[in-house]
């Protein structure tokens, strides 16, 4: 009975002792368990920790690049993003030696995107599309930035997290667009429209139509602006129905419509980011109230830049200044006509007498906008174009100016005529000037005497499908680029310009060329000074329909452009207010984007920039 009572006990303390093994197998489990979920926490930690402070030094990298490509106005080398530049530090964080992929790194890639290993390297380009910017392309120049950190983790061992961000800077041609305005763009009632190719405004979109025809005003293309877009009666874009540009009220009877799009308003119509045409703000380079006059306005781009004790040339402008960008330069100064060739351009002695000659005389005759007699220097263009041709160097960009002073007895405004100018140099022309520049006649059709030649012309393009140009001639990239553009038809006469508008008859006229002029804005008054000084405030500006000048009667007559259209500062010269009336009757316009300029823009074409920054990525 007692033996049975201990084989009891023992065999209870045995199942005990298990109990206890078991328990204690458990707790240790759970324990090892514990330990390892904590050690990895703490390296999940220590990783984001670590990953943290690398996107941080990249946020650092960014803000010195972006300040560096700005400062050089240009893409940049490897050495010129990194040369100087100090990685910032972060308590309890090292970088990484360079041995294991080095410390805080900025790196130019080239046409796959991979980073280039010379210091010296500077990015090849490479045409994007513009993600923020539906439908604009650009010359991107990429950069990839990279750091990686490491802490020392609670246990003792090291643990690293790298990470790396695409930086792109990117060249956009303004002339990609059929209109880039840098001011509101208007388009208020006009005649039936169809706009092709992208439109842009830097301030705010004025978009209706008179009539509630569909189609009375398309866009075919995407349409941005910064600020507000008003349509009329609105849409799920417009910010305020009914409102019409400045200055528009006195003849805005009637009801306003909004326009049509090829796809949908939603579709076409996006707010974005400004482009900067000096490639970083305006307002950090440009200064009216300053004593420096080189840097009051976007005019600065058309302008020769003014030299003297003490007066600098900011490099954002003087880099875009056409003067500066010119392989020749013909001033003009009473009679005589002088010649200069630079940047690379070599002219003979006998070149430099042709491109004199094709100063043929001056004409003084009526503007009716401008309500002045202006004094235009005639310019052959079917002169220049063998010599430029043939000229060594020469860069595609001519630079014409009438410096003429005015003296008793020759106070006329000094403008440029451009004649014959049918046929031009082989790989373009871009012709710029700080004068207003009138072109008369057919340009870039191929053709400088017979104008019926070119099927719109001898159509008058109803369906706007007939050629601008004669058969066999390619039209070239081509742009002018002045205070004011003034298109005169085939049928300009002299002698007609002070009579009556209908005196004055238009013939259909063809156009193959870009234009970046100034514009007057509405609700201008006149300052002292000013030709018009003491007249009442104007109104409306006109609009992107009027923004090439006419003065003559169009009707039933057509203007045929093909080309593209920048806005970006206020005409000084030509400063007349819009209006009708006996100035013009409105031709009937078939307008549009010259498609070429996608990939081959005129000579010496602006560019805006943009720069920006992809995600983040692990190393």
């Amino acid at each position: 009975m007692k033996q049975n009572q201990h084989c009891q006990s023992g065999g209870t303390l045995v199942v005990a002792m298990i109990a206890v093994l078991v328990v204690s197998s458990a707790v240790g489990v759970a324990y090892k368990s514990t330990s390892a979920t904590g050690r990895l926490g703490d390296r999940s930690r220590d990783f984001v920790e670590n990953k943290l402070a690398a996107e941080g030094a990249l946020e650092y990298a960014y803000g010195i690049w972006k300040k560096r490509v700005q400062n050089y106005d240009r893409a940049i080398s490897t050495t010129e993003a990194t040369n100087g530049m100090t990685a910032p530090a972060f308590a309890g964080f090292n970088y990484m030696s360079a041995a294991n992929q080095g410390p805080l790194n900025i790196q130019a890639t080239d046409t796959y995107g991979k980073p280039m290993t010379a210091a010296s390297a500077t990015p090849a380009p490479v045409i994007v599309s513009l993600p923020d910017y539906p439908g604009w392309r650009g010359r991107s120049f990429g950069y990839v930035a990279s750091a990686r950190m490491q802490q020392t983790n609670s246990s003792g061992g090291t643990l690293s997290a790298g990470v790396k961000r695409r930086f792109q800077y990117v060249e956009v041609p303004l002339f990609q667009a059929m209109f880039f305005y840098e001011h509101d763009l208007e388009l208020y009632k006009p005649a039936t429209m169809s706009v092709s190719g992208l439109v842009h405004s830097n301030s705010n979109l004025y978009l209706s139509t008179g009539s509630a025809s569909a189609g009375a005003l398309t866009f075919q293309g995407h349409v941005s602006r910064v600020g507000n877009y008003y349509s009329a009666t609105g849409g799920s874009a417009g910010s305020a129905d009914n409102t019409p540009p400045p200055g528009a009220a006195a003849w805005s009877g009637g009801t306003m419509y909004p326009p049509t799009y090829a796809t949908s308003e939603a579709a076409q119509v996006h707010q974005v980011s400004r482009y900067e045409p000096l490639g970083q703000n305006a307002a950090s380079v440009l200064d009216t109230a300053d004593t420096n006059p080189n840097n009051d306005s976007f005019r600065e781009i058309i302008e020769p830049p003014v030299t003297g004790t003490g007066i600098t040339d900011p490099p954002e402008i003087a880099k875009r200044r056409m003067y500066n960008k010119a392989g020749v330069i013909v001033t003009i100064n009473g009679s005589t006509a002088s010649v200069t060739a630079q940047n690379g351009t070599s002219l003979t002695a006998t070149q430099i007498t042709t491109i004199q000659s094709a100063f043929t005389d001056k004409n003084t005759f009526y503007d009716q906008r401008e309500g002045i007699n202006v004094d235009a220097a005639n310019i052959s263009v079917s002169t220049l174009t063998p010599v430029l041709n043939a000229a060594a160097g020469f860069n595609g960009i001519l630079y014409i100016q009438d410096v003429t002073p005015k003296v008793s007895g020759d106070m006329e405004t000094k403008t440029i005529r451009l004649r014959n100018g049918g046929v031009l140099p082989d790989t373009g022309l871009t012709i710029a000037s700080q004068n207003p520049v009138y072109v008369q006649g057919d340009y870039n059709t191929g053709t400088t005497s017979t104008p019926t030649n070119v099927p719109a012309n001898a159509t008058g393009n109803p369906s706007n499908t007939d050629s601008p140009t004669v058969t066999g001639y390619t039209r070239k990239p081509a742009s002018v680029m002045a205070d004011a553009v003034m298109l005169l038809s085939n049928s300009w006469n002299d002698a007609n310009a002070s009579s009556s508008v209908s005196s004055r008859a238009a013939s259909n006229t063809t156009y193959n060329m870009a234009i970046l002029a100034g514009v007057m804005p509405g609700m201008y008054t006149p300052p002292v000074g000013d030709p018009h000084s003491g007249a009442a405030q104007y109104g409306y500006s006109g609009g992107a329909n009027n923004y090439p000048r006419f003065l003559e009667s169009w009707s039933g007559r057509t203007c045929t452009y093909t080309g593209s259209m920048a806005e970006l500062f206020q005409s000084n010269v030509f400063t007349g207010k819009w209006d009708t009336g006996n100035i013009y009757v409105p031709p009937i316009r078939r307008w549009n984007f010259d498609t070429n300029f996608t990939t081959t823009p005129p000579p010496g074409s602006l560019d805006a920039v943009t720069v920006s920054r992809g995600n983040w990525s692990k190393l």
